[in-house]
């Protein structure tokens, strides 16, 4: 028998896609942490963080997206978790933020 957490699965596809991008999040969680995205998306993003947050709880998440001077932060919900991978779905975006995030992510890869 395996002590590993099985990855929770999803059947229904996203709402936007996901795209290919590393940078530096802060997390505000019970505790402030830090972290890396993987990906980004106009409804959420992925993330490793060395830290412990649970699924369902709602956190802060704050980012800088590339050739931008503006710190975007969201209130956000844990989706998965893996490890120190984390999945998050923002909560109640505005447009300006999801113009921002299509902006940035224009040009660059699909995740997978």
């Amino acid at each position: 028998m395996s002590s590993q957490p099985k990855q929770k699965s999803f059947s229904t596809p996203r709402a936007f896609p996901r795209f290919v991008l590393d940078i530096r999040l802060v997390i505000r969680a019970r505790e402030l942490l830090h972290g890396r995205s993987k990906d980004l998306g106009e409804g959420g993003l992925g993330a490793v963080i060395p830290g412990n947050i649970s699924v369902g709880e709602i956190v802060k998440l704050e980012f800088q997206l590339p050739l931008s001077d503006e710190t975007l932060t969201f209130q956000a919900e844990v989706r998965y978790r893996q490890g120190f991978q984390y999945g998050f779905r923002f909560l109640h975006p505005t447009e300006q933020q999801r113009e921002s995030i299509r902006r940035a992510t224009r040009d660059l890869p699909v995740a997978p």
